[in-house]
């Protein structure tokens, strides 16, 4: 296929979809948040693990003596490729769109089904890289195996931070769902020498606790137990405490064909505050990209993050709209996520 440079300028389609980028993550695609965008002129990803966030306080030392010498956390390296995703599709009504073109000399039709196309793609694209975004949130990996790629990258967090609710919090008259996320974040806070600031969870989750019988007794007064709560009692309860809010995340995505979520109902996932160094997503050079900077069509600053390219063929007459990036979400401090079952 041929690639189209004169329909639809470049810039103009790519700044269109990075901007379509933009607002999906910002309103619905909202796990960026905790792992930013960084766009490297590259095809491989090159991460140190292990940096020292909190070093041992200085030593006091006598006058003209030698400074005490610093220690460094040990450090793991990673390294691997980003993966590439794009997803293309055909303009239809071609020859109605084209005859229209020729009668009228107005291009509006096709460029406008192309930047719907574009649209459209992207969300396709970003789709499956808030799934892995999810997936290393909640698992500290990323497996693939799809399409002819088999790819595991193991970030490498500790075992103790995946833990299990003794008791359901949907329906154990036993639980206590204070109990249990007061000893999880007291463990995160011990562990990472920083609190968590929020416990990322689905709305089913949040809602069951209305019906907790030890969830109503902590918003009641002394032997009064109130029969309804409110989710404003509930993250009222667990700010008493100090406890990180929880924060319902419901976004599904389609997987051949099937609603999926894109983190597990049943659980919280404690994450850092902000500016914590947890980690990011990586968008490298596309080979579309290339071809543009190569074509003079836009700048070679231009070419790292999701790229859209409109080509076209004669036999039969097509006109096709392709969305692609390569990227890869990473954690440089693994240990900064904790995964907590609450129902099972």
């Amino acid at each position: 296929m041929a690639l189209i440079l004169d329909l639809v300028d470049p810039q103009e389609l790519i700044g269109y979809v990075r901007g379509f980028q933009d607002e999906q993550e910002a309103n619905q695609f909202r796990l960026a948040a905790y792992l930013p965008n960084n766009n490297i002129d590259d095809i491989e990803y090159r991460i140190t693990q292990g940096q020292l966030r909190m070093p041992d306080a200085a030593m006091v030392r006598a006058w003209d003596t030698e400074s005490p010498i610093g220690s460094r956390q040990g450090l793991r390296r990673l390294f691997g490729e980003l993966p590439p995703m794009s997803k293309k599709i055909r303009l239809g009504e071609e020859e109605r769109l084209r005859k229209r073109k020729l009668e009228t000399g107005d291009n509006a039709p096709i460029v406008n089904a192309i930047y719907d196309d574009a649209a459209n793609m992207t969300l396709s694209v970003l789709s499956r890289i808030e799934l892995m975004r999810g997936e290393v949130l909640q698992t500290a990996k990323v497996d693939i195996n799809e399409n002819g790629v088999d790819l595991t990258v193991d970030f490498g967090r500790d075992a103790d931070l995946t833990v299990q609710a003794p008791f359901t919090w949907t329906n154990d008259e036993d639980a206590d769902p204070v109990r249990d996320y007061l000893s999880w974040v007291t463990f995160y806070t011990n562990k990472n020498g920083v609190r968590p600031a929020q416990g990322l969870t689905d709305t089913a989750t949040i809602t069951a606790l209305l019906t907790n019988e030890k969830m109503r007794g902590y918003v009641g007064r002394g032997a009064y137990v109130p029969g309804i709560i409110t989710i404003a009692d509930i993250q009222s309860v667990f700010g008493a405490y100090d406890l990180p809010p929880l924060v319902a995340y419901d976004t599904q995505v389609r997987v051949n064909g099937t609603q999926t979520r894109i983190l597990k109902a049943g659980t919280i996932t404690l994450v850092p505050p902000a500016g914590s160094g947890l980690g990011g997503t990586l968008f490298g050079t596309t080979a579309e990209s290339l071809m543009l900077v190569e074509a003079r069509a836009i700048a070679a600053g231009e070419a790292p993050g999701l790229v859209a390219t409109v080509h076209a063929n004669d036999d039969p007459v097509a006109t096709w709209t392709k969305v692609a990036g390569i990227a890869l979400p990473t954690l440089t401090n693994p240990n900064l996520t904790m995964h907590c079952k609450v129902r099972f």
